[in-house]
């Protein structure tokens, strides 16, 4: 028995002196065996670094090929296999974490009554985690609940802590319920490094020297293992980076070798309790391992640094400028930025400085964090990379497949969950495994299966089918087109939709349903295992999975390929586990669920072992059995460099400190505290620093995409460029902001790249692009594959996003020589003209989805105004004595036919429909009481609603606006009219327009005169130009009005009668628009506004004197007129405009929400105010007088024109 330390600084080369020791023992000792023990993942690269040192040394130099049976390299668990498997411990069933939280959820079901504190978290899924986590910190610490009971009595004694106490009481009761469950029954890590620590002590193993090499601590149950060792095996060797040997006390915590130099102290002094002999210690001061002398005074810096009295020294250590390139530090714009100098740091490394892949070794805090950026980037580059970090199962199709058919059946069939089912392809039709095309035809059924996916999704949107609908025996309907009643119209492309749907939604319920069905039967756990089981089989899931695999392998994807078999055998894993623990309990299906996915959730597939030439990425804290040459150290900022340590255990940092301190045994302890791993930072921080014997280049981004916050340099970092006087380098994202534009050198397609942004900074600021780059475009040009890409990649340079203009031959072929327009789509046209174009053109629209839109509700608000209107008229009621009763009686019979027809059944869909249709109906009550107020203060009397006009129809429809164009075809102008009313003034008859809108509006001049306010007027001219179709006479234009659809809110902090209450929503419901500025009229339809008041419905008042009050709402009759002239004009010009081909790209920015801008259709236009081609257009806002004036100006220029053709004619 005997006990070695090889000690030394990081730099020292310890491994060599193991090495010769080893060398030695196999020429020497030709019966000893040799067991080399280091990290669980160091183990590969360990095994293959010994042999290919060894066979270095002379006495094996000769050999054609090196190994030895005598020479093994071992983890812990690793070692554990090797010695106990053909013992009986390996029959029992070792748990996985998963199996181990459903015995902790086992254990929390039986003992619930008898909890507390913890009875409420019983069943959440976060706490029976952390309690498994707690138990195996507990047992990898040697802690047994009998050291539990001990410090629970020690305080019970001082009488304090009560809920101290309460925890610990019931965490000693789970405790030891977990013990006894796992006692000769189950397998876990700590079981069997138990159990290898007991068998070492039955074995012969007084020929076998142990070397012990890659760890600075142990935990108890390592430490366990160590001590048997110690006194069985013949000699144990141990090497430690550390200063000195730390004999008579360990390091205080703030020093660098806190950690290494306690396990130093510890081992030490357990030696000497086991009285085994100690060696003196192996020193390896000036052997250095390659490492160059930037290195080393970084080394001993931070040693110093660390101690302190490092202020006294730090002004000593100097690099020359040589050195200094060996030792650099980037702060770079963004994490792309970063590693894309990294990536061409690399491959410079490589081309010109003789390095290969597997000389560099890059290093961050969590290698998730730029995962997703490295791979793209080194990927183009070509760069072969290791991930040091196993795939998490999480995110397998498989995983989502099993939570998705769960969710279906706890939610009832909801669109996400089925499309989540069917999007994993794991329904599809598997390979039939005797035809040797199985593969090619699979691959074209999942291809057809993907396009009715498509087709399904497409209907679920448009026409919501969830829930019940899906158990229904009656097929789907599917119609892409609705008339202007609401009807469908079902072309044949959305008969086959329609088909295609039904199919996979018969194929998907008469699978699924049964299997529910089966699963809210099962009564035990074991039963729904088999539920499961058996539908996974019967829907051959398995076979799919097959495919997978076998698809991977002819694509040479080996990794792809395995991990369809991992994935299957370890669900395979979890249901076992979960049959002979909870198999017999009762079943609860949300718990089933959350088991299974949190065994996917933990699960990770197996790591395979970098190549011969790779680019090794690995955490920071999974050291490496031999340094690299070169180590990038990517995101060096001070959330990362020193972490910031988070207790997320059930244990505080104050109940572990009281465990500690209660725990009288050196060979029993807890996991390092949040101030214990904080103190190791340092230690940590310095074996990251010496992973490179070469260069070592500390990387930091300057901002992050993420966080509002910039991130900042690591204080670690900044005390190395501080103290050793290295400049931080600034790292762009963009070579036109960089001075050296030599660090943007890279491959071909880079370079493409970075000459993109050269000629596009030159175009924009007129500076010569660098010589320098002006020769790589040249020689890049002399490639032919090369020349041909970047052809396709400049001309975006030169590329305007401006729409092509249509011939008019084409533009007539598109919309027709005629034009059917209606008021919206001439509006349209004048807000954009591509908006139009894309709209209304080619006519691109988005998915239809289910759901109550805008339009929507303007829809219902039309149609039940439209038929309390027409009930009213109809029953003839005299709406002087119509009772506030009977009116809401009448909104009352609308509204439930309404709410019973297929049109708004999206009403009856949800509870949160139910809500909306509650306040839909509250508004046309609102709504049904403010008409017939109106009609009590004014004798305008309906004649006609929801007026159609324009289009093909019976006698009730209106004639339309027909206009000729230059093309010889006619502009028809079509709509609805939502209510036109009649009074009679003196000798005339006056008409009025009415339109209902779901939003303020009121009538804009300015709009008006643009064309972006055609409606209004338009729908007046029509109302005048149908005057004997309405009223068999002639007729003049006394308003036209916008009635706002709302129920509001009124803000009265005093209390109000019920008269000031009626006045004040009357007043609210006011009509905006235009009025006929005659006092006779304006007396005629509201007689009660007397002088100095304002009328209560229309947009007037009278003065004190008895004129009327200056309001732009009022205009002349001519005024009228020459609205309507202008209006005409502009649908003139929008037709001709639209059937020449104009389509410019031309919106206005008082218009956020045209679709090119941010609306639908954004993706298409590429709309961006920055470029010069893509300016808003102006809009100059005019005054009522202007627009007044502007149109009369423009009409008698038009009529001079048209009088001197006359007479040149």
């Amino acid at each position: 028995m005997g006990l070695q330390f090889i000690l030394g600084k990081e730099s020292a080369d310890k491994k060599q002196a193991i090495y010769e020791r080893i060398s030695g023992i196999m020429t020497e000792e030709l019966d000893a065996e040799v067991f080399v023990l280091v990290p669980e993942h160091a183990k590969f690269e360990a095994e293959m670094s010994i042999l290919e040192k060894l066979w270095q040394f002379e006495a094996f130099r000769d050999q054609d090929m090196m190994g030895s049976m005598n020479l093994q390299t071992f983890s812990f668990s690793r070692l554990a296999w090797y010695l106990l498997k053909k013992s009986p411990i390996f029959q029992q069933q070792q748990l996985s974490e998963a199996g181990l939280s459903m015995l902790v959820r086992k254990i929390l079901m039986e003992k619930e009554q008898e909890l507390i504190l913890f009875r409420r978290e019983a069943n959440k899924e976060g706490f029976i985690k952390q309690l498994t986590d707690l138990f195996l910190e507990l047992r990898s610490g040697r802690i047994e609940e009998e050291d539990l009971q001990g410090i629970l009595a020690n305080h019970a004694e001082s009488g304090n802590e009560a809920d101290f106490q309460l925890k610990l009481t019931e965490l000693k009761e789970l405790y030891q319920a977990f013990n006894e469950a796992l006692l000769d029954k189950y397998l876990e890590k700590e079981v069997i490094l138990e159990a290898l620590a007991g068998v070492i002590e039955t074995l012969d193993v007084q020929n076998t020297f142990v070397f012990i090499d890659g760890f600075y601590r142990f935990t108890a149950r390592e430490l366990q293992i160590v001590t048997t060792l110690l006194r069985s095996a013949k000699q144990v060797t141990i090497t430690l980076a550390l200063d000195k040997a730390y004999v008579s006390e360990p390091p205080a915590m703030h020093q660098l070798f806190y950690t290494a130099g306690s396990t130093y102290h510890t081992l030490y002094h357990l030696a000497r309790s086991l009285r085994v002999q100690i060696m003196k210690d192996h020193w390896v001061a000036k052997d250095t391992d390659g490492y160059k002398d930037a290195l080393l005074t970084l080394e001993n810096y931070w040693i110093a640094s660390s101690d302190a009295t490092a202020n006294k020294v730090q002004g000593s250590f100097e690099l020359t400028a040589a050195q200094k390139e060996d030792i650099r530090i980037w702060g770079c714009e963004t994490k792309q930025a970063e590693v894309f100098h990294v990536a061409n740091e690399i491959k410079k490394l490589v081309a010109e400085d003789g390095y290969r892949y597997k000389d560099i070794l890059i290093l961050a805090r969590t290698v998730e964090e730029y995962e997703t950026i490295v791979k793209p980037i080194f990927d183009k580059d070509g760069m072969d990379v290791f991930y040091d970090k196993a795939d998490a199962m999480k995110h397998h199709p498989f995983m989502d497949f099993i939570d998705a058919l769960f969710r279906i059946r706890r939610h009832h069939w909801r669109y996400p969950d089925i499309m989540r089912l069917l999007r994993t392809e794991l329904l599809t039709p598997p390979a039939n495994p005797d035809n040797p095309q199985a593969l090619e035809e699979t691959a074209a059924a999942v291809l057809r299966f993907r396009e009715h996916v498509d087709v399904i999704e497409n209907v679920l949107l448009a026409y919501g089918y969830e829930g019940n609908s899906w158990l229904s025996k009656d097929d789907w309907y599917f119609a892409t087109f609705r008339d202007e009643n609401g009807n469908s119209n079902q072309s044949p492309e959305d008969r086959r939709m329609q088909d295609t749907s039904n199919e996979v939604r018969n194929y998907l319920r008469d699978l699924l349903l049964p299997f529910f069905q089966k699963m809210a039967k099962a009564k035990t756990g074991r039963e729904a295992a088999r539920n499961l089981y058996n539908f996974l089989i019967a829907a051959k899931v398995d076979k799919q999975m097959l495919f997978w695999r076998d698809e991977a392998l002819a694509q040479g994807d080996l990794i792809q390929a395995r991990q369809q078999e991992q994935i299957w055998k370890v669900f395979l894993n979890l249901l076992d586990e979960y049959v002979e623990i909870l198999g017999d309990s009762p079943f609860q299906a949300a718990a089933f669920h959350e088991i299974l996915l949190t065994g996917f959730q933990n699960a990770t597939f197996s790591l395979v072992p970098p190549s011969i030439d790779q680019v090794v990425f690995s955490s920071i804290e999974g050291a490496r059995f031999e340094p690299a040459k070169v180590v990038f150290l990517m995101g060096m900022t001070q959330e990362h460099l020193p972490a910031q340590k988070e207790n997320k255990s059930l244990l505080t940092e104050e109940d572990r400190e009281r465990l500690s301190g209660s725990l009288n045994n050196e060979e029993k302890y807890l996991h390092p505290t949040a101030a214990e791993s904080m103190a190791a930072e340092p230690y940590v921080a310095y074996q990251a620093f010496l992973s490179g014997t070469e260069k070592v280049i500390f990387s930091y981004p300057m901002s992050a995409d993420d966080s509002k916050k910039s991130p900042k340099i690591s204080p670690y970092v900044s005390r190395v460029a501080t103290a050793l006087q290295i400049p931080v380098e600034i790292k762009h994202q963009d070579i036109a902001d960089a001075e050296d534009t030599m660090a943007f050198l890279g491959s071909k397609q880079q370079n493409i790249s970075q000459l993109v942004h050269l000629l596009r900074h030159q175009r924009a600021t007129n500076e010569p692009v660098p010589t320098l780059w002006k020769y790589i475009l040249a020689y890049i040009s002399k490639d032919p594959q090369a020349k041909r890409i970047m052809q396709q990649v400049f001309a975006g340079l030169w590329h305007k996003n401006v729409p092509s203009k249509l011939t008019a031959p084409v533009a007539e072929q598109l919309y027709g020589k005629d034009l059917y327009l209606s008021v919206s789509q001439l509006e349209r046209y004048f807000e954009d003209p591509y908006s139009h174009f894309l709209q209304y053109g080619l006519k691109l629209k988005e998915r239809a989805k289910y759901e109550l839109s805008a339009a929507g509700t303007g829809e219902f608000f039309h149609e039940a105004l439209e038929q309390i209107v027409n009930q009213l008229k109809s029953r003839l009621i005299d709406t002087d004595n119509l009772s506030e009763e009977t009116v809401k009686q009448i909104a009352d019979a609308v509204l439930a036919e309404l709410y019973g027809s297929d049109k708004f059944k999206i009403l009856r869909t949800s509870n949160r429909m139910a809500f909306i249709r509650d306040q839909l109906g509250e508004t046309i009550q609102k709504m049904a009481w403010v008409l017939n107020q109106h009609s009590r203060r004014t004798p305008l009397k309906n004649i006609r609603t929801e007026a159609v006009f324009g289009q093909m129809g019976g006698e009730q429809m209106l004639d339309g606006l027909d206009m000729p164009l230059n093309n010889g075809g006619t502009l028809h102008i079509r709509g609805k009219i939502d209510r036109i009313d009649l009074v009679n003034a003196g000798k005339e008859n006056y008409l009025t327009i009415l339109d209902y809108k779901s939003s303020a509006h009121s009538f804009n001049f300015s709009d008006a005169y643009y064309g972006l306010a055609m409606q209004m007027i338009t729908y007046l001219d029509v109302a005048l130009l149908n005057a004997d179709k309405l009223l068999a006479g002639k007729t003049l234009p006394a308003g036209a009005f916008y009635l706002h659809v709302k129920n509001p809110f009124i803000k009265q902090n005093s209390f109000m009668t019920l008269e000031d209450y009626q006045k004040t929503i009357i007043t609210d419901y006011k009509l905006k628009g235009l009025l006929l500025n005659d006092t006779a009229v304006l007396d005629t339809i509201d007689p009660s506004v007397e002088s100095g008041k304002s009328s209560e419905i229309f947009p007037f008042n009278k003065l004190k004197a008895g004129n009327l009050g200056k309001k732009d709402e009022l205009i002349t009759l001519d005024d009228f007129h020459n609205l309507i002239a202008k209006n005409r004009a502009n649908m003139v010009e929008a037709g001709e405009k639209i059937l020449s081909g104009d389509l410019k790209l031309d919106p206005i920015k008082e218009r956020p929400y045209t679709p090119t801008v941010s609306g639908p259709y954004r993706a298409i236009s590429q709309f961006d105010n920055t470029l010069p081609e893509n300016r808003y257009r102006k809009y100059i806002k005019l005054t009522k007088e202007d627009v007044l004036s502007k149109i009369k100006q423009e009409l008698d220029e038009n009529n001079q024109e048209s009088n001197e053709e006359g007479e040149e004619q």
